[in-house]
């Protein structure tokens, strides 16, 4: 099996890195399986691809028609050369395809190749574009996801609801839920010990979905009454306007000294510094957009053993139960959070306890060597 991997950088990235490399690095462990990778340098600042055969970096404005043809250029020749005669040959896309992808996404399957979409976020629930470029591509992508079936061998989908919305699309054969994975390998289980400092963590893309504003306003009302309190946040804002937004906040609170921000931390980093905190938040606003998809980093906050607090919006109570392995409040309302975060600073105990029942569902319900297999088998139906 031979898979070409477009858009995202499979080695390092954000969310949507891990996902797919969740999915696939275990079908490695079978030697007639091989990955290739053609993804955008914009979602790949630290990565140094130079003599490297199985992967290309690529870029694209398209302000500039001369990007555009060295795009297109690159991406044919690149999709062309990996290709297997004979092999089955697996173009994978994460999210649904656009202006930006349709073009190299037809070349594949004229070419030969089987076309998998991995779709995590239903586009037309997008409330917060980032100018109009980005407004155009998501727009697109709503459009294109729903009318251009017939190329698509594969949809991957996250979450009940994008379930539903590709079976109006498409067959039930072309339709695979994977819910939200991770690496178990990755977190070692460590006993949260009481300290003079509790730290708070969030990480993402700082999407206006994410209720940051909410997490901060909470966040401040609890240091008012506890100065153990400390906020970590990493990553890095997919929308530029949505992160300024956010930052100013941040540099505006009368807690900033208990802040930091740590900026986009490169995977080996990334787990250390999970295993270092001791409060997980996903927080999210009541939006289509939150309802819709699934929270990403959700499966590994409960990987670490440590309580999680996560806003119960879409299929999160599927998988949850409040105060029994995760503490699941209401979005957008302001004192659920906040009674949530003090009540494990007054319980400490209970980082550990329902830490540990969320560690459980972890490894059951979102496994990523179970979903890779899930996987495979489809993938390998479909030569």
């Amino acid at each position: 099996m031979n898979i070409l991997i477009f858009g995202i950088p499979l080695r390092e990235g954000m969310a949507g890195s891990v996902r797919v490399r969740n999915l696939l690095y275990p079908m490695l462990d079978n030697t007639a399986v091989s990955l290739n990778n053609l993804y955008f340098a914009l979602q790949a600042d630290r990565i140094d691809d130079r003599d490297r055969a199985d992967e290309l970096k690529i870029d694209l404005d398209f302000k500039n028609p001369l990007s555009i043809i060295s795009y297109l250029y690159k991406s044919v020749i690149f999709i062309n050369h990996k290709f297997i005669s004979k092999e089955n040959n697996i173009f994978y896309l994460y999210e649904a395809p656009d202006i930006k992808t349709i073009i190299p996404l037809l070349y594949a399957k004229l070419l030969g190749y089987k076309i998998v979409l991995d779709i995590v976020e239903d586009n037309s629930q997008a409330a917060s574009f980032g100018g109009f470029v980005n407004k155009l591509r998501i727009q697109s992508g709503s459009f294109i996801l729903k009318n251009f079936q017939s190329f698509i061998d594969l949809n991957i989908v996250i979450s009940s609801h994008l379930e539903s919305l590709l079976l109006t699309y498409t067959s039930r054969n072309k339709v695979l839920f994977i819910p939200v994975t991770m690496d178990i390998s990755k977190f070692e289980k460590s006993e949260f010990m009481e300290k003079p400092v509790i730290t708070l963590f969030y990480g993402g893309s700082f999407g206006k979905k994410d209720g940051l504003d909410l997490l901060l306003e909470a966040f401040e009302e609890v240091c008012e009454e506890y100065d153990t309190l400390r906020l970590v946040l990493t990553g890095k804002g997919e929308n530029v306007e949505d992160f300024i937004k956010f930052m100013t906040l941040v540099r505006a609170s009368k807690f900033l000294n208990r802040i930091t921000y740590k900026g986009f931390v490169p995977s080996g980093e990334y787990q250390e510094l999970l295993n270092s905190c001791d409060i997980f938040c996903v927080t999210r606003d009541n939006s289509g957009a939150a309802n819709t998809g699934f929270p990403s980093k959700l499966a590994e906050y409960l990987a670490t053993g440590r309580a999680v607090i996560v806003t119960n919006v879409g299929d999160v109570s599927n998988y949850l139960i409040d105060r029994e392995n995760a503490l699941l409040v209401r979005p957008m309302d302001l004192s659920s959070l906040v009674e949530a975060i003090k009540y494990l600073i007054e319980h400490p105990e209970q980082i550990n306890q329902i830490g540990s029942k969320g560690r459980i569902v972890a490894i059951n319900r979102f496994n990523n060597r179970t979903e890779s297999k899930k996987l495979f088998t489809v993938l390998n139906k479909s030569n």
